[in-house]
């Protein structure tokens, strides 16, 4: 009976476990199946990848692991706990000759990313595993000597490295005494013996100990202390002491909280008089650090200056650039540095290119940083044309030409105006074809659109111009540029006057002298009436250089357009412009029209009886030309465009399209929220007359149970990845990713579903979803309904969200646009007849009313 019981209690107690294993691995595939995803949406999620690693070890599933730890190897550097797991895990499975050559080659990649004792030890121990004849004796001795070089002189843990080597020369020996050889005996002790006197002239932790070992072990074998190990053990253990205190506040702090303190330590190190400026102790140093924090920027950046002044070996350098952009691949100036390096140390062109290409699908915060990037590498392009035969001297001028059309494309489609602010790129080409090509007619047309892109207001640039001219044009084209630049309003007119004399009398006429001064007289006293008529410029002569300095340096900080967790891979066109293009993408583009005009406001002169024949176009991105928006009307018929520009000549993002017929504008109308250049262009019939103008929104405004309202998005991602997300729940009708007027993401979107039921789905799913560093809100479409102005009163709405109120009180009220917002309150309605609950739903209620409960 009692045999029964127990019997049948085990079996109870077996049940129960295989219970909860299955229920483990569904949570641990569920787990997975998450991380999966989030590395999906975003393949940068460092975390995802090292979570899912962690999940696949428990689980037990090699393959699925090997393979996401060669996935986030190609996309970072791997840590040194990592990369010790990796070579473990291979080493329990290891069984043919082949698996151990792919260990070697694993722990040859390892110990590249960071300097680590362990990784060091892991491959000299499974070396030494691996060792079958007395050739595999020379082979551990080389990998010791590497180990050595790499960290032997590693403060804290170098002598672990050193005991390790000892051990295997004593064992050496030990197999060497069981014959009767005396002089290889002789030879392994001597070896011995300077493996020692290495150790002990090192400055590393514990020497105290090794000191006495090394007695002992000389007393043993019946030898004789030197005079000069003792003294060099002596002067190591000095130098231990002054380093003691650099060690023990390393050891005080974090490992992410050490960048002051390794800074300190290595410039001790590198002061000849104090740490003796020894290489291979500071390279070491720097690796210390490195391995610590891999993301410090500046770090990398003096590392590499060091070994370049002091090492001077080409594989080196490359290795430590190539690792430095691996970790830091948002840093122009590292990436610019590689370049420069690799040039430097003879790289072949493709592979220089190669690191471009890599270089610009990485991110950057800023455009300054692309553009730094994309003229050093004309800058190498430049370099290039020397001691080339004329063919390849005009194929590579061809390939220059082709770099600084893109890098203009580039800037101007992912920054717009502020990508290029002082048109630096222009200014380099107009030099480059002036100096090297000498093709004035393209270094004119360049200049032209470098002041009309709204620098012409700065003397500086026309003298710079004029500079140019002098140098390598005509005294004809001199003339009419003094005589353009001094009829501009520009900062310092008496400088261009000034200048322009002093010309003419170097190089001209009395009649062209005359002429000149004649026309400076005249300016000068336009400028003074002006002032007279402005009390507040008075003094402005005297300080208008000051005044100009001011706001070109205003002008030259960068608007950052991008978010900086933007992943940002840009795809890069190489494919050369033709002619036609050429001309369109300069910053300022006159369109001239026969039938369309506008005063300076942007209002219509002559639109007057032709409404019926014209629409209203608005929402572009300030970058899209008047071409651009006549190809994305191009299916509709023939038609004229004028994009409305401001004082500068850049577009205020909308204009107005004029088509040869009356019937054309319904099918324009057709092509309304159609993306042209990744944004909606709103396209709406012309109304001139404000009175006659339709207003409000054209979104329906009651409840859109199918469609589903999605913010606190990061802003990086797109409708792609929206798209992923959802779509798992139902089809999708659409997905709109709600923007700025720069094309850039605001994190807020409308999905819409093919029905209710998927987007109910949708949203219990999805509320609250973690995507990349950002919790997400998803909620039912309700858009505000819009009011007649004259009903709004003076104070502000009450707010529907909490974060809406508080924005509100700062006084940021968000401005109405043409995509409604659930963030902006529902304006207030008439008296109702019934009363109704005014209390906002919120996701728990849709959930409810969606699923039928209540």
């Amino acid at each position: 009976m009692n045999v029964d019981s127990d019997s049948s209690s085990s079996s109870s107690s077996d049940s129960s476990d295989e219970e909860l294993e299955k229920y483990r691995q569904e949570e641990m595939k569920k787990k997975i199946d998450v991380l999966e995803n989030k590395i999906l949406i975003n393949p940068s999620d460092y975390d995802a990848h090292v979570e899912l690693i962690e999940v696949l070890r428990c689980v037990g599933d090699l393959d699925q692991l090997k393979f996401a730890r060669k996935r986030l190897n190609d996309k970072y550097p791997l840590s040194a706990n990592l990369w010790l797991d990796w070579i473990k895990d291979e080493i329990v499975i290891v069984t043919t000759n082949e698996e151990k050559d792919n260990i070697i080659k694993l722990c040859e990649k390892a110990v590249k990313d960071y300097l680590s004792i362990d990784l060091w030890l892991e491959y000299v121990q499974f070396s030494i595993g691996c060792m079958s004849d007395t050739t595999g004796t020379d082979i551990i001795r080389e990998l010791m000597e590497r180990a050595l070089t790499a960290g032997g002189l590693h403060v804290p843990n170098g002598n672990v490295l050193f005991e390790v080597y000892n051990e295997f020369e004593k064992l050496i020996l030990m197999s060497l005494k069981q014959g009767t050889d005396e002089k290889a005996i002789n030879d392994q002790k001597r070896r011995i013996n300077n493996l020692y006197r290495r150790q002990l002239s090192v400055p590393l932790f514990d020497m105290e100990n090794t000191y006495a070992e090394y007695q002992q072990w000389l007393t043993a074998e019946n030898l004789e202390k030197e005079k000069s190990t003792v003294d060099a053990y002596n002067k190591a253990l000095s130098k231990l002491q002054k380093i003691q205190v650099f060690e023990d506040r390393l050891l005080s702090k974090e490992a992410k909280d050490r960048l002051d303190s390794y800074e300190e330590y290595i410039r001790w190190e590198k002061n000849p008089k104090e740490g003796g400026n020894k290489p291979s102790r500071i390279i070491c140093l720097y690796e210390r650090a490195i391995a610590d924090i891999p993301l410090a920027q500046t770090l990398w950046a003096d590392y590499i200056d060091y070994i370049v002044v002091t090492i001077k070996e080409a594989d080196f350098i490359l290795a430590t650039c190539k690792r430095s952009v691996d970790n830091c691949t948002w840093s122009s100036d590292l990436w610019t540095t590689y370049l420069i390096q690799a040039e430097a140390n003879n790289q072949t062109h493709e592979e220089i290119t190669a690191i471009m290409e890599k270089a610009l699908s990485s991110w950057f915060s800023s455009p300054a940083e692309y553009r730094s990037l994309y003229l050093s590498y004309i800058f190498y392009l430049r370099r290039r044309l020397s001691n080339t035969d004329a063919e390849t001297k005009l194929k590579r001028i061809e390939d220059i030409r082709l770099m600084f059309e893109q890098g203009q494309k580039f800037l101007m489609e992912g920054y717009g105006y502020s990508g290029d602010p002082n048109c630096e790129l222009l200014l380099w080409w107009a030099d480059f074809e002036a100096i090297i090509t000498g093709d004035m007619e393209r270094v004119r047309n360049m200049w032209n659109e470098i002041l009309n892109a709204g620098l012409n207001q700065y003397s500086s640039y026309w003298m710079k111009y004029i500079n140019i001219e002098i140098q390598f044009g005509d005294q004809k084209h001199v003339r009419n540029i003094f005589a353009r630049a001094l009829m501009t309003n520009t900062d310092l007119p008496e400088t261009i006057g000034t200048e322009w004399i002093r010309y003419e009398t170097l190089y001209g006429d009395l009649d062209t002298l005359l002429n000149c001064k004649e026309k400076y007289k005249t300016k000068m006293k336009q400028v003074q009436e002006t002032h007279e008529k402005d009390p507040k410029t008075e003094n402005k002569i005297g300080t208008k250089e000051k005044e100009a300095k001011k706001r070109k340096w205003n002008e030259k900080e960068p608007s950052k357009t991008h978010n900086e967790k933007s992943n940002g891979n840009f795809k890069i066109p190489y494919a050369k412009n033709d002619n036609k293009q050429e001309s369109e993408s300069s910053p300022v583009k006159k369109f001239k029209t026969t039938e369309i005009n506008l005063d300076k406001g942007g209002r219509h002169m002559e639109v007057e009886g032709k409404e019926n024949r014209s629409v209203f176009v608005s929402n572009l991105d300030f970058a899209v030309t008047e071409l651009e928006v006549k190809d994305a009307l191009s299916s509709v018929g023939h038609c004229e465009v004028l994009l409305v520009r401001d004082f500068k000549g850049r577009s205020k993002g909308f204009g107005y399209v004029l088509f040869e017929k009356p019937e054309m504008v319904a099918e324009a109308l057709k092509k309304d929220r159609e993306s042209v250049n990744n944004r909606p262009m709103f396209v709406s019939k012309c109304q001139p007359d404000k009175q006659s103008r339709s207003s409000g929104l054209r979104f329906p405004t009651e409840l859109e149970k199918n469609k589903l309202f999605v913010k606190g998005l990061p802003f990086t991602c797109t409708k792609t990845d929206i798209e992923n997300i959802f779509k798992p729940y139902g089809a999708l009708k659409d997905v709109r990713v709600v923007t700025f007027r720069n094309g850039h993401s605001k994190g807020l979107a409308y999905v819409d579903f093919e029905d209710e039921v998927s987007a109910a789905q949708a949203l219990l799913k999805t509320d609250n979803l973690l995507i990349q560093d950002r919790t997400i809100s998803v909620a039912l479409s309700r858009p505000p309904e819009r009011r007649d102005p004259s009903e709004i009163k003076s104070y502000p709405p009450i707010a529907k969200f909490k974060s809406q109120a508080s924005t509100l009180l700062l006084g940021r009220r968000p401005k109405l646009s043409f995509t409604p917002s659930v963030l902006q309150k529902k304006s207030a309605q008439t008296a109702p007849t019934s009363v109704v609950d005014k209390t906002p739903l919120n996701n728990d209620d849709f959930r409810k009313m969606l699923l039928g409960s209540k």
